[in-house]
């Protein structure tokens, strides 16, 4: 009695874990409800009624009455086919299914608006990289014209200053030589008049 009472044990002990992992297994693991559902469509306000249908999750449908007391709701669905419809799935908000696609499409439309921007903005860079190795070279041209003008400048006043120096010595050469002249003529003896000689 006793060894059957302590084998009993032994296996529910190495039981235990294995009924635990299959609970957790099958309580713990994480589902998605999809968002591709249906709700039935019946010929009248309750789910006693005969079924007509189904409407997909999504569908854009007419609602015609609502029964306050079943929470049902008439509607006309994408088909023409009148029914009643839980109200609790009918919203007036567009459903994922019809939003998404218009979120992809804006997404699309935005990336490639934002790629043609950055396309844009590359050119801009790159035109002003190009812009500003012009304005580097012509400013190195400008200061190499400038040190040439200062350079003219000079070798300019320089032979401004020679030629007044030479046009000054010209002028006293000049000026000495009509002196020496001016007493040479001063001094040479002067002829006689031959009427003086006669008489």
């Amino acid at each position: 009695m006793l060894k059957r009472f302590l084998i009993s044990v032994t296996c529910a002990l190495f039981l235990l874990p294995i009924s635990q992992a299959n609970a957790q297994q099958s309580q713990g693991e994480t589902q998605y409800i999809s968002d591709d559902l249906f709700t039935f469509l019946h010929s009248g306000p309750g789910r006693n009624y005969r079924i007509l249908g189904s409407v997909v999750a999504g569908t854009e449908v007419k609602v015609l009455q609502t029964d306050s007391d079943s929470n049902y709701v008439e509607i006309i669905d994408d088909k023409d086919r009148t029914g009643w419809v839980d109200g609790e799935f009918v919203s007036p908000e567009k459903s994922l299914r019809e939003l998404v696609p218009g979120l992809q499409q804006q997404l699309a439309d935005a990336t490639r608006s934002n790629n043609a921007q950055q396309g844009e903005n590359d050119s801009l860079r790159q035109q002003f990289s190009e812009l500003q190795a012009q304005n580097n070279t012509l400013t190195k041209q400008l200061k190499t014209l400038e040190e040439q003008n200062a350079d003219f400048s000079q070798k300019l006043d320089a032979a401004d200053q020679t030629a007044k120096m030479q046009w000054f010595t010209r002028g006293g050469i000049v000026a000495l030589i009509s002196l020496i002249l001016g007493v040479i003529i001063a001094y040479l003896p002067k002829k006689r008049r031959k009427s003086d000689t006669w008489m």
